[in-house]
């Protein structure tokens, strides 16, 4: 899959997708609001034999996702809670490119379930904000949440560049691991995508709690909050910077990744199914790298002295950086 850029071109299946239309359609065939991505599982980049392919500081390579997960292939734990912290990046716009998107949240699921990545979790519940960039009409925020394989549902709060996003959703009394090891998304009772409507969750799935804050620099913190029922593996816990995917049809492609800068994660904390509530503990093995097909990367930092924190930087071509700086502590 690749992107041409004058043309906005994309190749996979010689399908023209005109970036500054704003005509996403999601995979049910819904229409989204203009500037609407959605949000995938992680996509790796793979290579001979399947595996994941390695940055030059070890990263998992994709074409989607950057930042860090904890996951059950490494910690032997499931996750039932995860929250973080983001300062709200400023969009700006991808070279050569009308349209250019940025997603910043947290979530449980979507992940590697092996250290090469040859499988991917199906499932993926996740909260965060989107930085939408266009040429027509500048920078764009909102708020958003999204039950795979369902759409986006707006967060009826106001978001802007600077503001301070606390953001955590939990699975709770009690966890219950849904089928089989990876087990699928539940699919959507009803409701549409996009646009704030619908997007429900299953039918029999966990009983998840969304909560998101908002502090503007100069302000009043203004909170949500809701329940959604949602089928989750548990299989791990996420905080990531994304290029978010657009469809025409049951066609979709990875947008171009807005020139976001840099981006800071400052982690809370993960819950295990025991119970216990724990420090996310970032290492060196668990980083995620973005090589986006349209010529973007988003590369994250080494964790932060408390290793709860991570910073990701953007760079307009397909060379990872090896000098993002860390969060400061």
């Amino acid at each position: 899959m690749r992107g041409t850029r004058a043309g906005a071109v994309f190749s996979a299946a010689g399908l023209a997708v005109a970036l500054g239309s704003g005509a996403f359609l999601s995979p049910a065939g819904v229409d989204t609001a203009a500037g609407v991505g959605f949000g995938r599982p992680v996509a790796p980049i793979r290579g001979p034999g399947g595996a994941a392919l390695r940055g030059p500081l070890n990263q998992i390579e994709t074409s989607n996702w950057s930042g860090y997960a904890v996951a059950k292939f490494e910690t032997g734990a499931t996750y039932t809670g995860a929250s973080g912290t983001w300062a709200v990046p400023t969009a700006q716009a991808a070279p050569g490119y009308s349209n250019a998107y940025s997603s910043s949240w947290v979530g449980i699921g979507g992940f590697c379930t092996n250290s090469t990545c040859t499988n991917v979790d199906s499932s993926l519940i996740q909260l965060g904000t989107d930085q939408f960039w266009s040429s027509s009409g500048g920078a764009t925020y909102s708020a958003w949440y999204e039950l795979i394989p369902n759409g986006p549902v707006s967060i009826p709060l106001a978001i802007a560049a600077g503001d301070i996003v606390t953001a955590s959703l939990t699975d709770g009394p009690s966890a219950t691991i849904a089928g089989s090891a990876v087990a699928p998304a539940t699919k959507p009772s009803g409701g549409g995508h996009g646009k704030g409507h619908g997007g429900g969750g299953g039918s029999s799935g966990q009983n998840w709690t969304l909560q998101m804050s908002v502090t503007p620099p100069r302000g009043t913190t203004a909170s949500w909050q809701t329940s959604v029922t949602y089928d989750s593996s548990l299989l791990s816990g996420e905080w990531i910077e994304e290029a978010p995917t657009g469809c025409i049809g049951r066609h979709c492609e990875v947008l171009p990744l807005a020139d976001y800068a840099t981006a800071t994660f400052d982690l809370g904390t993960l819950t295990t199914s025991s119970g216990s509530s724990v420090s996310p503990t970032l290492s060196a093995s668990e980083p995620i790298a973005m090589i986006d097909p349209a010529g973007e990367t988003s590369t994250p930092s080494g964790p932060d002295g408390g290793a709860d924190g991570f910073s990701t930087c953007w760079a307009n071509g397909t060379t990872l950086s090896t000098n993002c700086p860390p969060l400061s502590s």
